[in-house]
C-alpha cells in the first residue's frame, strides 16, 4: 500500500444529510447499515442490521441543518454480517 514513498489510506465513504433553507434535522425516522429493504417512506431492516445504526445519526445530525457521518462498521457498532455486502439507508425528518 505504498506508492512514491507515501502511504495510501483507504477512504471511507460518507453519508451527507441536509435540510432545506431554514430547516434542521428534527429526528431520524430510519437508519440501517446492513441489508435494509424498501424505499423512502417504507424502509425496514433486512436480515443484517448494525445495532447502532440510529445512534450515529441521532448524535451527529439531530438539531443540525447538515451533517456528515462516516460509513464504516466501527461507527455502527461493528460488522453485523461479515462477508456480506452492506448498504446504508437513512431517512431524516426536517422541520
Amino acid at each position: 500500500m505504498q506508492a512514491s514513498g507515501k502511504v495510501k489510506v483507504p477512504v471511507s465513504p460518507k453519508a451527507h444529510l441536509s435540510c432545506g433553507p431554514g430547516q434542521k434535522i428534527s429526528s431520524i425516522k430510519f437508519a440501517s447499515f446492513g441489508t435494509p429493504v424498501g424505499s423512502c417512506g417504507n424502509y425496514r431492516e433486512g436480515s443484517c442490521h448494525a445495532h447502532k445504526s440510529y445512534d450515529a445519526f441521532q448524535k451527529n445530525c439531530v438539531g443540525q441543518s447538515t451533517c456528515t457521518v462516516t460509513v464504516s462498521p466501527e461507527i455502527f457498532g461493528g460488522d453485523p454480517c461479515p462477508n456480506v455486502m452492506k448498504k446504508l439507508a437513512v431517512e431524516a425528518i426536517c422541520t
